[in-house]
């Protein structure tokens, strides 16, 4: 219970923290996206080095993704899985000879392995933000296709 309350609560904040910059944006009217849109076709490809807003945003998920990944392996272990070299069960039957005094003051909490749950979702929420760092630019793709992720970046001469 308390995994599953913990991925609620991050998946909710990291959701508040992707939609924050979108909500936050002005909505403009189809007349200025349209002029917007006619001016950026016909002038010359700018030379702005500034950061896109999916920069950041990609940035700050990836660094919560990277924190939940390194939290689910240090912090928030589980009692079903093993660390190292451990068999399966390890950390139950330790548990079970505390109750023999010789072996009462045991430290069983090492024996616990990764969660893979916090594990895998953080590693998902990393992935995307270095996707949305990636998407940042026109000259900047990323390609899906069976088997393979293609990532480009194109740059000019």
């Amino acid at each position: 219970m308390k995994t599953s309350l913990f991925q609620l609560l991050l998946a909710a904040a990291l959701g508040m923290l992707a939609a924050g910059p979108a909500l936050a944006q002005e909505q403009p009217s189809i007349r200025s996206s349209i002029e917007h849109a006619a001016a950026a076709a016909s002038s010359e490809p700018s030379s702005d080095t500034s950061r896109h807003p999916l920069f950041w945003s990609g940035l700050a998920l990836a660094a919560a993704g990277t924190m939940v990944a390194i939290l689910g392996t240090t912090a928030f272990k589980s009692e079903e899985t093993a660390s190292g070299n451990a068999p399966k069960g390890s950390f139950q039957g330790c548990e079970a000879l505390k109750s023999n005094p010789v072996y009462a003051a045991n430290q069983c909490d090492v024996l616990k392995g990764p969660n893979p749950g916090i594990v895998w979702s953080g590693i998902g929420v990393a992935s995307l933000g270095i996707t949305l760092m990636a998407l940042q630019r026109a000259h900047s793709s990323i390609e899906i296709g069976p088997g393979a992720v293609r990532v480009q970046h194109r740059i000019k001469f």
